[in-house]
């Protein structure tokens, strides 16, 4: 229920409950005004609570869901991690197997 259908509820209420009020009653009448105010409170507080208790709901959902991607994001460092360390050394095995080729030109050349 949204806020502004809760505080509609609430206004109606309290109308009613006005409207209530300013009629004659008899010797006893206070307790129906008192009874209506019981009733509005209920009525606002089980609203409330709902509300809090919907929202709470969704709390945890959303920290479920930043957890997961929280351990979605790690596993995503750690293979880019594994990545960057295989590719490192490949490098340096094509840096090594280029130089020892210029080596093993070069000596070719002097041959010459």
């Amino acid at each position: 229920m949204g806020s502004s259908e809760s505080e509609g509820q609430i206004r109606e209420t309290i109308r009613i409950d006005a409207a209530l009020a300013r009629e004659p009653q008899a010797e006893g009448g206070s307790e129906i005004g008192a009874g209506s105010a019981n009733a509005l409170l209920r009525q606002i507080a089980g609203t409330t609570f709902k509300e809090i208790d919907r929202l709470i709901d969704e709390l945890h959902a959303l920290r479920d869901q930043l957890q997961r991607e929280g351990l979605r994001v790690q596993r995503e460092i750690v293979k880019y991690a594994q990545l960057s360390q295989a590719a490192m050394k490949s490098t340096k095995v094509i840096a090594e197997g280029m130089t020892q080729l210029q080596s093993a030109e070069t000596a070719t050349h002097k041959d010459w």
